[in-house]
């Protein structure tokens, strides 16, 4: 009688799906615990920074004409500080007044900082394009990225209505150039 170590022997294969499947439940739970709260799949709620900053006259609302960019600086006198009040003639993200269509946003490309002092295009309720990278920024939106380099929203400067007076409490957002909005 000859004993064949072989008839003893049960192999056992996994196949590639089964692999793979095993595989990727593994990771899922290595990174459920590694960065709780961001397992694959999951969508979480996106925050923008707010950050609230002294109160700043910075125009009047009889005094804005739709179509036309106002520029002030905030929330210092700094060379990356301009910013610039709209009123775009429609309904705009954040907007105050009447219409709810005045507007103030960062005058600061979000890309590399390029100056969009003078390029608001009123026809599109636009500011650009950027004169770096040509990238535009739809202020009736909360100045969302239309086209172009720059991937973050230009940071919106929050407003207050005081009888005529419109004033600036904040920003949305991170000004260009800044480590905190100060």
């Amino acid at each position: 009688m000859t004993n064949n170590s072989s008839d003893n022997c049960h192999h056992s294969y996994v196949s590639r799906r089964g692999f793979l499947a095993t595989s990727g439940t593994v990771s899922t739970l290595l990174l459920a615990e590694i960065f709780p709260g961001r397992v694959v799949g999951q969508q979480q709620a996106a925050t923008a920074e707010v950050t609230t900053l002294d109160r700043q006259k910075i125009g009047q609302l009889s005094t804005l004409q739709a179509g036309e960019a106002v520029s002030f600086n905030y929330p210092n006198a700094g060379e990356l500080s301009n910013c610039m009040l709209v009123k775009t003639g429609e309904k705009s993200g954040g907007g105050i007044g009447e219409g709810q269509d005045v507007v103030a946003f960062s005058g600061r490309c979000t890309h590399m900082g390029g100056s969009l002092d003078g390029e608001y295009k009123p026809q599109h309720k636009v500011a650009g394009p950027c004169s770096l990278h040509l990238t535009t920024f739809d202020l009736t939106r909360h100045g969302m990225v239309v086209a172009g380099h720059a991937t973050q929203a230009l940071p919106q400067i929050l407003l207050e209505l005081d009888g005529d007076d419109i004033y600036a409490i904040g920003v949305v957002g991170l000004l260009y150039g800044n480590s905190v909005n100060s």
